[in-house]
């Protein structure tokens, strides 16, 4: 049989607040990646979680802004190298590109965006061969055969070096035809 003050404590210890340690980390394809215990080997920063506003009853709207406004943390902010994450977002990652031209337009995201002061530049790698390099973050890649390859982009400095890289990504690039197979007639 069971006490009738089970049901109450079991609700009290669930409202308890839960002091977990979050980290943030870039994984193998160069995505970010959060979670509790991070991979061994992998240099990760602690996340400082606040509590939601929201479960916070009555607090004054100018303390609920200066709390979301305040800067973050040192161990908050882009690593030594500057940039946390570099990700090919167009085409999509294992995506089909439909054009007769061979030309795929490819776009590559930076957090932070790209330190142009800096002289940084994007360089665009299509199945391991640089394709060029550019202050921007939209390419166009002309004369791509029909099939499948592969793409990556790199952060490099004016010396060419390497500062962050993106995951690969993949692409199917697929051509229309007019020709038509012969087909039998009917009747």
């Amino acid at each position: 049989m069971r006490r009738p003050t089970a049901l109450p404590m079991l609700l009290l210890a669930l409202a308890l607040p839960v002091q977990a340690e979050i980290y943030r980390w870039t994984d193998a394809e160069g995505r970010t990646v959060y979670g509790d215990t991070p991979p061994e080997g992998v240099e990760a920063a602690r996340v400082r979680v606040d509590a939601p506003a929201a479960t916070t009853p009555g607090i004054p709207e100018a303390e609920a802004r200066r709390i979301l406004q305040r800067p973050l943390d040192r161990e908050e902010g882009p690593s030594d190298q500057g940039y946390t994450r570099v990700q090919i977002t167009q085409p999509p990652d294992d995506g089909v590109v439909r054009t007769n031209t061979g030309e795929v337009q490819v776009t590559v995201t930076t957090e932070p965006t790209l330190q142009q002061g800096e002289d940084h530049r994007i360089r665009l790698l299509l199945d391991g061969q640089a394709m060029g390099s550019g202050a921007g973050n939209r390419f166009a890649l002309s004369q791509v055969a029909p099939g499948t390859h592969t793409l990556r982009a790199e952060v490099i400095d004016a010396s060419g070096a390497v500062l962050q890289r993106s995951g690969e990504s993949r692409f199917h690039l697929q051509r229309t035809t007019v020709r038509q197979q012969t087909r039998p007639r009917d009747g």
